[in-house]
């Protein structure tokens, strides 16, 4: 029976071009979905959710009561906005951004469950896993497993991890600034 097939496909001009075309097809949306997950740590991402929209960037506090968590501020072209995905082990990531430099981690508080910067080490809440969901991203952390998704706090526009379900704020955009990273990855 595969003979048959082969036949017939070799032998219609038309059903050639189409067979060549979905298997193109195939190999754009496998290459577009490797590539939708695969940030380039030598570049800058701004990360925005669907709940609050691309002018509400990821940002961290600088000073204060609240010094070096996160939240969603106003898009600024401002460092504490752009962030690195440092490549780590099991296709996790370390998430940092320009303005604190390569030695502070995005890591969650546990008793809070909210990411905030603290110096980098081999701490499961430092380690960002990334999976396609649609057009969007979902974040997890090793620390929180695949079942806590990082969303957002409507109240304080600040980011949680929560169970994860079907909700604009756990569907993130990573968005490259074209910028590249001033320091050398650390590993």
């Amino acid at each position: 029976m595969p003979d048959l097939y082969a036949t017939l496909i070799m032998e219609n001009p038309e059903m050639r071009r189409t067979v060549f075309a979905m298997a193109c097809m195939g190999m754009l949306t496998s290459a577009s979905s490797a590539l939708a997950q695969t940030p380039d740590p030598n570049f800058y991402y701004k990360l925005s959710t669907q709940f609050l929209g691309e002018n509400m960037p990821m940002d961290v506090f600088d000073g204060g009561r609240r010094n070096n968590q996160a939240r969603l501020n106003n898009d600024q072209n401002v460092s504490g906005q752009h962030w690195q995905f440092e490549p780590m082990r099991n296709g996790s990531y370390r998430l940092r951004t320009e303005f604190a430099g390569p030695g502070m981690c995005l890591d969650i508080n546990s008793s809070t469950n909210r990411p905030e910067l603290r110096d980098c080490g081999d701490l499961t809440g430092q380690f960002w896993q990334i999976r396609q969901s649609g057009e969007w991203m979902v974040l997890t952390t090793t620390f929180g497993g695949r079942n806590m998704c990082l969303d957002i706090d409507p109240d304080s526009n600040q980011p949680e991890l929560r169970r994860c379900g079907d909700y604009s704020g756990q569907f993130w955009r990573l968005q490259s600034t074209g910028e590249r990273v001033s320091w050398p990855p650390t590993r």
